[in-house]
Formats: structure tokens, sequence, C-alpha cells
């Protein structure tokens, strides 16, 4: 029987196919603390058959030295797609694909409060509700479940997720589907949905209204300068970068990821999804003959036979490059192996975070954003409109 403690919470990614499987459906998926949920088990229901051990990822993971078969740069075509991607759209392409073959999609959403948590989708309407990166662990609820039922009907699933919750998918079905695709992502960490929340009410009292939008990394001042981008019902909007925003820069200090992100079982570059997909921020450096116009490129990596077929089938929506494999882990994809730190005052953050201290004066406290920082983020839009922004850009690669 799983038992996961205060002491071992990092063996847990909250995948959910310990509970998914548990034929007695005794297992529960309930929030800690620091907003994360673990299998809390009903020791009444449970006849410890042993289940919920044989379908753990991270029990089951295995390590290997092996590396991708082939890489990949990518941009999709639609010029609107990329625009309202993260990076290069190439999922987009994949999720048509996916859809033109009568299939269903399964991907991380913002339902009506903002919070993340994964929904499907059939038809090509619906799929731009998945783009975009959502720094944020999604709730998968029943999705486990309902992926199954789909493939037992020989539908074709497409999953896309963090690596744990792929190769939790996979684990807990126990068997390999010809008629499941899985794309997974270069993952720094998935950040706690309660600071999601707390930064979600800051904001909406700060002001002065509902939010009505939000994108993670909208491409305001292009793709090398994302920002964390909110609109409000009463018109106000609010842009912040990594640097300067209460969230993002909580995540990327290392001081709200879950537990398990910071020895992630699933950290190596061969992975169990048929495709990987993360940032390429450097496309001049593997393929020189390209400008880099600051609209984002996608790199992808192969995996196995199917997911070269995928990229075979859908190569007329991209323009993509061969890459070196060993190149791009070493510079772009180096997250795919490299683990991130685990700040110090981690345990300080959600302790004053759960005592009811705002995440602008944590923050503050913890992890203060730079004056430096602040100035340049205010005169942010003015360099980029007379195109001093793309010149300091320049520079800082020189």
């Amino acid at each position: 029987m799983i038992n996961i403690t205060e002491n071992n919470k990092k063996d847990c990614c909250g995948c959910t196919a310990c509970a998914s499987a548990c034929p007695k459906n005794c297992i529960s998926m309930v929030c800690d603390s620091e907003g994360f949920k673990y299998p809390k088990i009903d020791s009444k229901l449970c006849v410890d058959c042993g289940v919920c051990e044989k379908v753990c990822p991270v029990i089951n993971s295995e390590n290997n030295a092996e590396l991708p078969e082939k890489a990949y740069i990518v941009r999709n075509t639609n010029p609107d797609i990329v625009k309202n991607s993260s990076s290069g759209g190439a999922v987009s392409a994949f999720c048509e694909e996916i859809i033109r073959q009568n299939g269903i999609v399964f991907g991380a959403v913002f339902d009506k409060d903002f919070n993340v948590k994964h929904e499907s989708a059939e038809t090509s309407s619906e799929l731009e509700k998945f783009r975009g990166s959502k720094y944020v662990q999604s709730d998968l609820g029943n999705t486990y479940l309902n992926i199954k039922k789909q493939l037992d009907t020989g539908r074709k699933v497409l999953f896309i997720g963090a690596p744990c919750q792929a190769e939790g998918l996979k684990s807990y079905l126990r068997k390999s589907y010809d008629n499941l695709f899985t794309v997974d992502f270069v993952c720094h960490g998935v950040p706690s949905p309660l600071v999601w929340k707390k930064y979600r009410e800051l904001m909406t009292t700060k002001y002065g209204s509902d939010i009505a939008y939000t994108n993670f990394r909208e491409k305001t001042y292009g793709y090398h300068s994302s920002n964390l981008s909110l609109h409000f019902a009463n018109g106000k909007k609010s842009a912040e970068n990594t640097n300067t925003d209460y969230m993002l820069k909580s995540f990327f200090d290392g001081i709200c990821s879950r537990p398990s992100c910071y020895d992630c079982a699933f950290r190596k570059a061969k992975r169990v999804s048929e495709l990987t997909v993360f940032d390429c921020w450097n496309i001049t450096r593997y393929v020189p003959s390209v400008e880099d116009d600051d609209k984002g490129y996608t790199a992808v990596f192969v995996h196995n036979d199917s997911g070269a077929e995928m990229l075979e089938s859908v190569k007329d929506k991209f323009v993509m490059y061969p890459a070196d494999v060993g190149a791009l882990l070493d510079a772009d994809g180096h997250m795919a192996v490299k683990n991130p730190d685990v700040n110090p005052k981690r345990r300080q953050y959600f302790e004053m975070l759960n005592s009811g201290v705002p995440l602008d004066c944590i923050v503050k406290e913890l992890i203060p954003v730079k004056t430096s920082r602040k100035i340049f983020g205010k005169f942010k839009g003015v360099l980029y409109k007379t195109g001093m922004l793309k010149q300091i850009k320049k520079l800082k690669k020189n």
C-alpha cells in the first residue's frame, strides 16, 4: 500500500495513477497545506492488493542514459497559432492531426475561475484553450479513467502533460495502446495551485476587479521577453516578467514547486512519450542561416517510430529543421535532465503563505525583486516601441 507522509512527499508526483487504478476506489487525492494533492487511502476499504504500487510511476520509473532518436526545431506556418503559443506552436499541429483522425485530445486548460485542470477536446475550434504555458500543477481528476474508456473503444487519443503525468498515464494503463499518443514537455517543475490562487486573489484586490483573461507567456514584447499578462473585467491590465511578477518569480526562484520536482524521477532525455517539446531559445546556434525574429521556435525530441510518423504527417504545417540531440540537451533542453535547486527559504515561504501574509509581502521579504529590474520593467514598453529592446537583446547575446 502506498503511504505518503510529511517525510516522503518527494516520492509522490500527484499523477493520480494509484487513485485511478484502485479496484476498491479507496484512494482519494487530498490537498496538503501547500496546495498539492496526495493519495489518501481509506484503510477500512483497502484489501492491500498492491495495485497502487504496481502503477506508481515513481516506484516503477527506470533510469536510463539513452538519448532521443532524433531532434528537430519547428515552427507552425500559421502565424496566429505561433502568436498565441508559448513558443513555435508545434503541439497545435499534433492536436489538429489527432482531431483529423476523429480522435480526442486531453490537455491542461484554465476553467472559468482560472484554476488549471485537464480537459478534453474533440473539435479544432476547441484547441485554442490548450495553447500557452500554465505554470501550475494541473488537476487531472478522472482524466486517466476517461482516457482508458476512449482507448478501449479504439479511438485515437492524444495526451499532453508534464513528464510525470505522461509516465503516470502509461503506468496506470499497464499495457500498450497503439491508439494512444503522448506529448510531454521539458519541465522546470510544477508550481503550487495554492500559490496561484493566492496570486489571483492579490491581483484581483490590487486592480479592484475580477480577472477576465490570463496568459503566462504572452509575447507582449516578443518571444524572448514574454510576460504573465492579466486582463481585468474593469478594463485594466497587468503585464510582468519572470523577474518582476510575484507568481513567476516564486516559480523560477525554486520556492513553490512540488517537493518531487526537486528530485524528479522523470528527468531523463529518453522519455516514455512519443514526443517531447520545449523552448528553442537559440535558433541561430542550431540553424545559423535563420535570423531570430523573436516569434519563437519549438524544439522536439522524437522517442519512437510513432513520434517520427506524427512529425511526418504534419510536416506541411511546419517550417522544420533537423537538429543535434546533444547540442539541444546542453543548451535549451538541459532541464530535461537537470533538477532545479530548492530555495532554502521554501518552508518559510509556505508558512508565511498559510499564516495569511499576502504573496507580495512574502516575495519582497524572501526573494525581493531587484530595483534595476523594476525600473527596466516600467520602461520596457517604451524600449519595445522604439526598437531599443531588440538592440539590448542583441548586445546580451554578443
